[in-house]
């Protein structure tokens, strides 16, 4: 019997090729679709899980609750993590990163590199964490001073190959330190948030400085985690940790130490603080594309049906001879389904293949290293068996229902049963959520792009095209800064050249300042300290509301001079008149500098747009420069970069050259919105290619039930453009219909995604009917085709039986 309708199936699919085709291409994509973005989520959702009682592991946060606001990081003091592990038997065990975020300048013989990605570690480090060792064993390779460990692909960078284990490197600084290669790592995956390529050992810290850095009450900077007997005793930790805050830190501190503890696997979707290891996802990402994963999936299943009911003219006398003949309605429900079955099962094939071959291609979209691999795990197919068995099934059983229904008396006199008419509620309510997910999607695409170029052009206050950025200036330059830009602006092609400790939008030290004019029940302010070279706001043109700029012919400017902006004068209590007032500034030593305000500027977005603007304030605070900002001159050649080049190798000869433009490191904040944009619209594009072929099933069978109708028009006088309005006008309603429910839907998820932004746009009724009309436009394009083809019909051929 099943051989019979496994037969049957296929005997239907060859006879019509065409719509067997046009219902595979709609299952395929749908499929397809739903892989790609399964392949995706299962990745965001696998993080830091192939750990070890990955479970049981925390990581210690720590809050700094400032007058200028709170800000959490993802660092604890060194102390922290041992005395949990030491007071607590909940805690078994912890491990501590150290270091990251600095540019270091690594030696090897006479060649010369930059590295990003180092920290220091705990010699316990690799034992805490499963990651793979090739050379080494884990309990050894940290647990002496002056040792590293290199990654596969570090270590093939440094020496030419893996086998590097007895090596040596020299990491330059003002105290240049020798290591010796003790393991290599086998590259990380890419679904971990500790992302490095070298990894030194903690205890070189102790050695360099007579071990108190590492057991500190009073410093930050350390990723602590730490391993509980059971995940439900985070609480009594959390409790004990207070009691331990309370002990060990000065009252006058404690509000500078808040802790609090995120679970190992949810630190990539669920902790996005300032200074993470690695840029983190997001819950929201995994939502998103869920949804529309599924969502495409359910228009695909919705196309079959519409599909199969318009072909339901055509088989009625089919059902009709059968019944006759002696079959029973299951064995015409089994036949439908098994004919569904079958599909599902071609399609399901078709898409493994084309996921399989376009996977690369996906995976740089997306820039996530998902592979053809994790195609095949168990879970993968299981649940692609799952879809078929749904979709062929569940898409097929209203067809299968509907057309077993038919009584063969009727049919067989040519006519159809009642409810077959071109009003069929249940398919038209099908068409409008189609086009209510692809409305919302089109406005999704919409709100995103202009959200993106509003990111990417909106005036930021100071001069970012034209800017190149010379990084790791520090130790190379910052002696000799002066001689630096008078050779740098030789060039014709160099407008002027300024330093700055800190880039917009990267890290800079908070400050503590006092005033006069703050309330005596505030011990303080705490402000963003960005420390600048005198001519930096006039090279960057920050325009300054009150007072004047810095004047590198008075002495005192570079001593004692600030410039604040509009919001730390609030916060002040200075609004209208900060020019002239004192502060007390406190520098890193703990000491305290008298400093007087001389401007006032605009409260310019030097952090990315996606926070807020920070109170601040400019000064000459240290000679220590970072960065060296070259303005070029808009008709700049090409020429200039090799010029810089140049001169940069002439006077640090010992340092990598390293540069970037400005604009486009800016730009690099809002990747993730980028690769949102880029998949709202990939996707949205194959949703509504989807959802057209189901209008398209539903406009070939509104044209095949009305085809006598349309022949008695045209012989009664109508006009084709009169049957085109005729045939078209309900499908056009449909997308009203759709258009009223889908804008509300797309207003709020719209306004739930921007409000992630500091700074947004606000969604445009405009940008609502363009969508509306777009996908108008799509749907009569879709249904133009058949429709005309019905209006152009001759009438003698479908009244020839009346």
């Amino acid at each position: 019997m099943l051989k019979s309708y496994f037969l049957v199936a296929l005997r239907t699919i060859r006879k019509h090729p065409g719509y067997a085709g046009v219902n595979i291409f709609g299952l395929t994509l749908g499929i397809s679709s739903f892989l790609f973005i399964l392949l995706i989520v299962r990745f965001e959702l696998s993080f830091d899980k192939f750990h070890s009682h990955s479970d049981s592991i925390y990581r210690i946060n720590n809050e700094l609750r400032l007058s200028s606001g709170n800000y959490k990081y993802p660092t604890c003091p060194s102390a922290v993590a041992p005395a949990l592990t030491s007071q607590l038997p909940e805690v078994l065990d912890f491990t501590r990163l150290s270091g990251g975020g600095q540019q270091l300048v690594i030696e090897v013989g006479t060649e010369l590199f930059k590295e990003d990605d180092s920290f220091f570690a705990d010699p316990n480090f690799l034992e805490f964490f499963n990651f793979e060792l090739q050379q080494g064993r884990p309990a050894d390779v940290l647990n002496a001073p002056n040792r590293v460990v290199l990654t596969e692909a570090a270590a093939i960078k440094y020496f030419g190959t893996t086998q590097a284990v007895g090596r040596t490197l020299k990491v330059k600084g003002q105290n240049e330190i020798e290591y010796e290669v003790s393991g290599i790592l086998k590259n990380l995956p890419g679904n971990t948030h500790i992302q490095l390529d070298m990894v030194f050992s903690n205890l070189t810290l102790r050695q360099m400085n007579n071990g108190n850095i590492l057991n500190s009450w009073g410093n930050d900077g350390f990723y602590s985690y730490i391993r509980l007997a059971r995940p439900e005793d985070v609480t009594i930790v959390s409790n004990k940790l207070e009691e331990l805050k309370i002990a060990n830190v000065e009252e006058a501190r404690q509000h500078m130490f808040n802790p609090d503890f995120t679970a190992l696997e949810d630190i990539h979707l669920s902790s996005n603080l300032r200074n993470e290891i690695a840029v983190n996802g997001s819950m929201d990402f995994v939502y998103i594309f869920s949804a529309v994963g599924l969502f495409v999936l359910i228009i695909a299943g919705i196309n079959y049906m519409n599909l199969a009911t318009a072909r339901s003219a055509r088989r009625a006398q089919e059902v009709g001879i059968r019944k006759v003949l002696g079959a029973y309605k299951k064995q015409l429900i089994a036949q439908f389904l098994g004919e569904s079955l079958v599909l599902s099962v071609i399609s399901a094939l078709l898409s493994l293949l084309i996921v399989g071959l376009l996977l690369g291609w996906f995976a740089n979209l997306v820039n996530r290293p998902v592979s053809t691999d994790m195609l095949y795990q168990p879970e993968v197919v299981l649940i692609l068996v799952a879809i078929v068995l749904i979709i062929g099934l569940g898409s097929g059983s209203y067809p299968a229902l509907f057309l077993s229904a038919f009584k063969p008396v009727v049919v067989l006199k040519g006519k159809l049963v009642p409810g077959m008419g071109s009003s069929g509620f249940f398919r038209k309510a099908l068409v409008v959520f189609q086009f209510v997910i692809s409305i919302v999607m089109i406005i999704g695409t919409a709100i995103v792009y202009k959200q993106l170029n509003f990111l990417t052009s909106k005036p930021l206050g100071f001069q970012k095209e034209h800017v190149l950025m010379v990084s790791n200036t520090n130790q190379a330059i910052t002696p000799k800064l002066e001689a630096f830009k008078n050779e740098l602006i030789k060039s014709p092609d160099v407008e002027a050249v300024t330093a700055t400790f800190s880039k917009p939008g990267g890290l800079r030290p908070i400050v503590f300042v006092k005033s006069e004019t703050v309330s005596e029940e505030v011990d303080g302010l705490n402000l963003a300290g960005i420390n600048i070279d005198l001519n930096y706001l006039e090279v960057m043109e920050i325009e300054l509301l009150e007072g004047r700029n810095f004047d590198p012919s008075i002495p005192t400017d570079s001593t004692e001079a600030i410039i604040i902006n509009k919001r730390a004068s609030r916060e002040l209590n200075m609004e209208n008149d900060a020019v002239g007032r004192f502060i007390d500034v406190q520098n890193f030593g703990g000491q305290w500098q008298r400093k007087q305000i001389i401007g006032v500027i605009d409260d310019i977005n030097f952090e990315p747009l996606q926070r807020g603007t920070e109170s601040c304030f400019y000064a000459y605070f240290f000679p220590n420069f970072q960065y060296v900002f070259v303005k070029l001159r808009p008709e700049a050649s090409g020429q200039v970069i090799e010029h810089v080049r140049s001169v940069w190798s002439s006077m640090a000869p010992s340092q990598p050259f390293e540069y970037s433009f400005l604009a486009d490191d800016l730009n690099t904040y809002y990747e993730n919105e980028k690769e949102l944009g880029q998949l709202v619209i990939f996707f949205a594009a194959l949703a509504i290619g989807i959802a057209c072929l189901g209008l398209f099933g539903l406009a070939s069978y509104s044209t095949e039930q009305r085809i006598k109708e349309i022949g008695v028009r045209k012989v009664l006088g109508a006009s084709i453009g009169q049957l085109l309005y005729l045939l078209s006008r309900d499908f056009a309603l449909l997308i009203v219909v759709a258009f009223v429910i889908a804008a509300p839907a797309a207003y709020y998820l719209t306004g739930w995604w921007l409000q992630n932004f500091a700074f947004a746009i606000a969604p445009s009724i405009i940008t609502f009917l363009l969508a509306g009309l777009v996908a108008m436009c799509i749907a009569l394009l879709t249904v133009s085709y058949k429709t005309y083809q019905a209006a152009r019909s001759n009438p003698v051929r479908a009244l020839r039986s009346e």
